[in-house]
């Protein structure tokens, strides 16, 4: 299973969350619905399917213009899920 569907959570503005959080609710077996702006080190995690920054991999969900705000503080257009 690519991940769990029962437990996903949006974190659609990446300027509210920290990445100690982000780490906690991985190893808890969440997914997570995270905006992104899609940029060269985004794509290649996506080409991958793994996130090194993340430790987790990772799957496009879909790119949609305002979707959330970037941990950089700019507007997201891509949406990703995450999971370990």
């Amino acid at each position: 299973m690519k991940n769990n569907a029962d437990k996903v959570i949006e974190v659609l503005d990446m300027t509210k969350i920290n990445i100690e959080e982000v780490n906690d609710k991985l190893n808890k077996g969440y997914t997570i619905l995270m905006a992104f702006e899609k940029g060269e080190n985004v794509t290649k995690s996506i080409q991958d399917g793994w996130s090194e920054y993340l430790n987790a991999k990772v799957e496009l969900k879909e790119e949609k213009e305002n979707c959330g705000i970037c941990g950089c503080g700019k507007p997201a257009n891509i949406l990703v899920y995450v999971w370990r």
